[in-house]
């Protein structure tokens, strides 16, 4: 009996099965994702390696080339190129569209931890990642400060912002553009240090001796018991300048120099090598919203620019959100042409 006879010969039954198909069919319209690219795995693993102060030949020599020659033999390699650059290198290995990359990120990592004795001890550990076109930013928002600083504006937004677009349904990650990380900077006096005979590295034996914060436990007195707490750790640049070194070259010194008087602490941030603006403005710090894997990318850019709206009117004064590139609104028109 074939589908026509069927339909024929029961008509509701034929209706009933239309109209399920047709109920079940707009649920999921309703509830479809819209994203610009597939869910895939692309079979593309990085390695990054930094040194600080090497120069871009010695990246490739000493690095590179024994990375490279480490990774070559796992399986279902396609094409493994690198880039060196000033204190960096970055080797991408791109595997066959049908390889497993999860093994393939397993097998990196045991090849790079194979080769690491062959490497040079000062390096910082290499970063083993895979990359996928759907972890790039969807959206790219600028918080900018009109008179403010870079360290004020690093810190606002690395403990208030952030966490608050990530809370974000369907956000995964937020990826931050021209941040540097908040830090106190000691400027040494030569000519100072010369008259006391203080070296550098008494400096820095003593901030790495008293700026530190190290469990005390408790004090027993009677039938009390007391949590003690000592606060060691510097919280501004007066405190930093108070700290008292207290050897010159592991030898104790017996009268009082403070790093205050051989040197000049200030509340700062990391050496600033790369830069963000946003229509001239600086300083600004970039806000990359990255969407959680099978999530609405479109549902997800409203949801962000709905709340950059909320936040624009509660920020601290100077301090801005602004978008500056979208691209959930090819997304948006893709979706409206093929509606079309």
């Amino acid at each position: 009996m074939t589908l026509s006879d069927i339909s024929i010969k029961k008509p509701v039954f034929a209706w009933m099965l239309m109209a399920g198909l047709i109920v079940f069919g707009a649920i999921s319209y309703v509830f479809m994702g819209i994203s610009q690219l597939p869910d895939v795995d692309f079979p593309v693993v990085t390695v990054s390696v930094s040194w600080a102060g090497a120069s871009p030949d010695v990246m490739e020599s000493a690095v590179a080339d024994i990375i490279e020659s480490a990774v070559m033999s796992v399986d279902g390699i396609n094409v493994v190129s690198s880039v060196s650059q000033q204190s960096l290198t970055q080797i991408t290995l791109q595997f066959n569209i049908n390889q497993d990359i999860n093994v393939a990120l397993q097998q990196v990592q045991t090849k790079v931890s194979q080769a690491q004795k062959n490497l040079p001890q000062t390096i910082d550990p290499p970063v083993i990642t895979k990359t996928n076109p759907g972890d790039q930013p969807i959206i790219w928002t600028a918080a900018y400060s009109q008179g403010g600083t870079v360290r004020e504006l690093a810190m606002y937004v690395r403990d208030h912002l952030k966490d608050t677009l990530t809370t974000i349904l369907g956000v995964g990650d937020v990826a931050m553009g021209g941040y540097v990380e908040p830090q106190m900077r000691i400027w040494l006096n030569s000519q100072k240090m010369r008259e006391r005979e203080i070296t550098s590295q008494d400096i820095i034996d003593a901030v790495n001796q008293e700026h530190q914060l190290a469990p005390t436990g408790y004090q027993d007195v009677d039938e009390k018991e007391t949590y003690v707490r000592v606060h060691s750790e510097f919280k501004n640049a007066d405190e930093c300048n108070n700290l008292i070194i207290p050897a010159r070259l592991g030898v104790p010194i017996y009268r009082k120099i403070r790093i205050g008087d051989v040197a000049r602490c200030e509340e700062a941030t990391d050496e600033v090598r790369r830069i963000s603006r946003y229509n001239g403005i600086f300083p600004t710090i970039g806000l990359g919203i990255i969407k959680q894997r099978g999530t609405n990318a479109v549902a997800i850019g409203d949801a962000v620019k709905k709340r950059i709206k909320i936040l624009n009117e509660n920020l601290p004064k100077g301090i801005q959100l602004g978008i500056v590139t979208d691209t959930t609104q090819f997304i948006r028109d893709s979706i409206n042409e093929l509606m079309f």
